[in-house]
């Protein structure tokens, strides 16, 4: 799976316009662009103007897009249950290279319910954020210092 994969789920999520995707994944909207042109080019997507007055651009999935998603759905669903288990066996290293491998991925599998947000704080603890500059070019884990506040709830 790569950031085209990333993207495809992005847009069958809703997010339907460059700048919204990339800020989802963290990732230079130039990159964004260049899977979109890959994308549309490969048939998975078509872009659509929407609006009368204040038209833009956004892009839709086809049917060989649906048809590629749920299998990319199918691969998170293994891919999680492999976090899963490097997790209970403590196995950083695992756990490190899935992140390395799947980055792009773990907002998805957040949202879709397969990873669970309370262990993947664990992964902070990891030095999984080291070699983040080598994956994509200005990726920022700053948020995730603070990811805990975000979820702040009184009682």
């Amino acid at each position: 799976m790569n950031l085209e994969d990333a993207v495809l789920l992005a847009i069958a999520e809703g997010l339907n316009n460059p700048k919204d995707i990339a800020k989802k994944l963290n990732v230079r909207i130039e990159d964004i662009k260049v899977a979109i042109n890959s994308l549309e080019a490969g048939g998975f997507i078509v872009r659509k103007v929407k609006g009368f007055i204040f038209k833009k651009e956004v892009y839709e999935l086809t049917k060989i897009g649906f048809d590629r998603v749920v299998k990319i759905r199918e691969e998170l669903k293994n891919v999680a249950e492999e976090f899963r288990k490097a997790y209970e066996l403590g196995d950083r290293v695992k756990l490190e290279r899935l992140y390395h491998d799947y980055g792009y991925f773990i907002p998805f599998m957040v949202a879709f319910g397969l990873l669970d947000l309370v262990w993947l704080s664990m992964l902070t603890d990891i030095d999984v954020f080291g070699d983040a500059d080598e994956l994509v070019d200005g990726f920022d884990d700053s948020g995730f210092d603070d990811f805990d506040a975000d979820f702040d709830v009184e009682f």
